[in-house]
């Protein structure tokens, strides 16, 4: 085990940001904190850094006990949205900055600025200043920073959120490579599900100051425990347990014992099968093209259900269609 969490707790004047929090980071693992704003998940990570003091519970790593050890002496990696560079230092003394704290020789500064600077693909730029570089330029300088004095953790605050989607999705596959050659245990804040499900081994999802549910990205996918969870996590169609038994009774064979009303069926969508049928039940609503799949909503005994395609199936708006949903591709989360 190498960072242990334990029924931490942290308020704000009367208000409980973290709600006896409980969670793990083994050795090597790649952590994502997921979910919307206010639910935690920064106050987490800033207190992990040692930025923000906790009003009960554990923190250790190694087991060693880090509710006194200040952040100058933790020996973390920190990589915030904003880059934070030092707009008058040159990429290389940056990179370098908290090795020269350390007193680190010069020599010996040198070298690990040039291995970081061909770790992050950016061999060519260590004379240059942040504002010639651009904004993916300048996240890869970040991490380099964090990683130059050899952390025993490195933790991300959203550090992709600024970034047009071309580059935000280079950056992510580059950040996901070089941990996993490194080996260094990191946790990221993240609100992007899609972030989190490429990046993750293992995803923490938060709400109001508690975990929802940890697991890997496909766990909280393919089986996600709360309704909160299941529409966080991607879309679905979330079914009452009284509509299913109506309208398909035979999803409701894979439903927990004793479930009833406390439980609602997760159909995601593109575990619906559509097939055009002039005494089909549901009608299509509209239709969206997005790229890859084809998206339409339907209307089917007065709820909206929705389905993901990848092929074209000839069907016009306002048409009728017969669905088809196997029963092993049916979650039950809690209502």
């Amino acid at each position: 085990m190498h960072l242990e969490i334990r029924d931490l707790l942290k308020t704000f004047d009367g208000f409980v940001a973290l709600d006896h929090v409980t969670l793990s980071v083994d050795e090597r693992e790649f952590v994502c904190l997921l979910g919307p704003s206010g639910c935690g998940k920064t106050t987490l990570l800033r207190i992990v850094a040692g930025l923000l003091p906790f009003d009960g519970g554990e923190l250790r790593l190694g087991g060693r006990d880090l509710g006194a050890v200040p952040a100058r002496e933790r020996g973390f990696g920190i990589v915030f949205q904003s880059y934070s560079l030092f707009p008058n230092m040159t990429v290389a003394e940056n990179i370098g900055y908290g090795l020269k704290i350390r007193r680190v020789t010069r020599a010996r500064i040198a070298s690990r600025v040039g291995e970081l600077l061909n770790l992050i693909k950016l061999p060519g730029v260590a004379d240059r200043y942040p504002w010639q570089l651009s904004g993916g330029q300048q996240q890869r300088v970040a991490l380099a920073r964090a990683l130059a004095v050899d952390p025993s953790l490195i933790l991300l605050d959203e550090p992709l959120s600024a970034l047009d989607p071309r580059v935000r999705a280079e950056l992510r596959a580059e950040i996901r490579d070089v941990q996993r050659r490194l080996g260094i245990p990191t946790i990221m804040v993240t609100h992007d599900q899609e972030e989190a499900m490429v990046l993750a081994d293992k995803v923490v999802c938060m709400n109001h100051g508690l975990i929802e549910q940890v697991g890997t990205p496909q766990d909280l996918y393919l089986r996600p425990r709360s309704r909160f969870v299941a529409d966080f996590m991607g879309s679905s169609n979330l079914l009452p347990t009284g509509w299913v038994r109506e309208a398909m009774p035979h999803l409701l064979a894979s439903r927990p014992d004793g479930a009833e009303d406390a439980f609602e069926a997760c159909v995601r969508p593109e575990s619906v099968a559509l097939t055009p049928a002039s005494d089909g039940e549901a009608r299509v609503v509209d239709q969206t093209f997005l790229g890859n799949v084809r998206r339409l909503r339907l209307s089917w005994r007065s709820r909206e259900f929705t389905c993901e395609t990848r092929h074209d199936l000839g069907i016009n708006d306002g048409e009728a269609v017969r669905i088809e949903v196997a029963p092993d591709a049916c979650a039950w989360v809690r209502a």
